[in-house]
């Protein structure tokens, strides 16, 4: 499902995750599933940290909220548990590595994460998009203004803390990882396949 105009901030973080999502489906290539698992930590990281600072806000406490945000964040806790495993198992390992040592738990922990988004994507779409329907036109229009806000500092970190300061030195050390990662893996033949690619945007607090 598209997201509506107001939520256009997080809709290429999205965009790129479904693609991921379904490149995954469609391969069973081991070291393509190691890339693309890596990319969907990254993105799905951006996408709930974006969510969780400006959209659940901005929803809490409206009439009728309450349980959908508690369903959404249950999702995300779910999804932010998923990714952490993933992250452990692809991080500073090249691709074509990332199955050597436990092939079978690689790939139940990947399964475990592509089920988790795709249920907390689902529950989205069901629930918490007809919540943002109902905000008023100035409501409307501030939440737009904090998820650009957000979406343009959103962290790579699967489960960053809430501290400001340690938010910071996390989202630093994860640039930092970053590099590195990207100075001893050259090859990505899961992320070249992504439709449409887009430049990255940087990472900050």
């Amino acid at each position: 499902m598209a997201l509506p105009t107001l939520l256009a901030p997080l809709d290429e973080d999205r965009r790129q995750l479904v693609a991921v999502l379904d490149l995954l489906a469609e391969t069973s290539d081991p070291e393509v599933r190691a890339d693309l698992a890596g990319e969907l930590v990254r993105l799905s990281a951006r996408y709930e940290d974006a969510k969780e600072r400006a959209l659940y806000p901005a929803l809490r406490g409206r009439e009728g909220t309450d349980a959908p945000l508690s369903r959404a964040e249950e999702g995300q806790a779910a999804v932010r548990s998923a990714m952490v495993e993933i992250r452990t198992r692809t991080r500073h390992i090249k691709p074509a590595n990332a199955h050597a040592d436990d092939p079978e738990g690689f790939e139940q922990s990947l399964d475990t994460l592509i089920s988790a988004v795709h249920r907390h994507l689902d529950q989205e779409d069901r629930e918490v998009l007809s919540v943002v329907d109902g905000l008023g036109p100035a409501e409307q229009r501030e939440l737009g203004r904090k998820l650009e806000r957000a979406v343009a500092h959103a962290t790579t970190h699967p489960d960053p803390p809430h501290n400001p300061i340690a938010r910071a030195v996390t989202t630093i050390g994860e640039k930092m990882d970053r590099a590195l990662n990207d100075a001893s893996t050259t090859s990505h033949p899961g992320v070249e396949q992504l439709p449409d690619r887009q430049p990255e945007r940087p990472d900050e607090s």
